[in-house]
């Protein structure tokens, strides 16, 4: 019975935090460039989320690890995606 109570514990703990980081990420407007580089290995990151960095600046993977980069927008007009870099 008690290991039960610890599994609830354990399952609405987790379901807590996931629904807290998604609020609190931090996402800005705009889309991570594409990156088509071919990484032999990654490197550590410059950045954890979109609010580790300045100004409109998003926390995207680019040349082989996490940093900050200007983000591509993409805007909608008469029914056609156009991308701005």
């Amino acid at each position: 019975m008690r290991s039960d109570g610890l599994l609830v514990l354990v399952v609405v703990l987790i379901s807590t935090a996931l629904v807290a980081g998604d609020g609190v990420k931090g996402e800005k407007a705009g889309v991570c460039p594409v990156d088509n580089w071919r990484c032999i290995r990654t490197e550590g990151p410059l950045c954890h989320r979109d609010r580790n960095c300045e100004g409109e600046q998003k926390c995207c993977y680019l040349h082989c690890r996490y940093r900050c980069v200007q983000p591509v927008k993409t805007l909608e007009d008469n029914g056609a995606l156009i991308s701005e870099v």
